[in-house]
């Protein structure tokens, strides 16, 4: 019976740690530094002859700070996208979390996280999960089981890859891109 007994508190106890187990990546602790001592970058589709353009600076927004990326989009000369992204070092397993959390004030439009793996070697491919925006704080959960290829040839699971960047994406129609990025993390 004791050993039933330690079984059942074994398991519980793992659901608990498994369930509580999360990581901040940037709160704005350190502005512009990841808790990983990453730096934050921005870029457009201009390094591939896109034509959007824009910027993300670090602002206060309602009362909280954020990275604010801001900018115009559009598909014009096969472009459509501005982002802010971070390479993580070391890599993060989607083994070790259920997926990632963002808190995100917007202007009612739709954004998406983009993650890039070992087994995401072009340009084109990523993983992608797709979110609306308002103009309230609120935080997302993107689920790893959510995200979504962007190519046919890499593999359909997301999950039991090591994720080695992360993107805040404003793209892939033509429109005015406002969004604020106040904490990430793994949940």
């Amino acid at each position: 019976m004791k050993f039933f007994s330690v079984i059942i508190l074994f398991i519980i106890f793992s659901q608990n740690v498994n369930a509580n187990n999360s990581m901040i990546l940037d709160n704005l602790a350190t502005p512009g530094v990841t808790s990983q001592k990453q730096n934050w970058a921005f870029f457009t589709d201009g390094v591939m002859g896109g034509l959007s353009q824009g910027k993300a600076i670090i602002s206060n927004v309602d009362g909280v700070d954020c990275y604010h990326m801001t900018g115009n989009v559009t598909t014009e000369n096969n472009g459509g996208f501005i982002q802010i992204r971070n390479q993580l070092k070391p890599t993060i397993s989607t083994k070790e979390y259920e997926g990632i959390y963002l808190k995100v004030f917007g202007n009612d439009e739709n954004y998406s996280i983009h993650l890039r793996t070992a087994l995401t070697m072009a340009p084109w491919q990523y993983y992608k999960f797709s979110f609306k925006t308002n103009s309230e704080w609120n935080e997302i959960r993107a689920p790893f089981n959510k995200f979504k290829k962007s190519n046919a040839y890499q593999p359909t699971n997301l999950i039991g890859q090591k994720i080695k960047s992360i993107g805040l994406v404003a793209g892939f129609k033509d429109f005015t891109a406002d969004i604020c990025l106040s904490e990430i993390g793994f949940y």
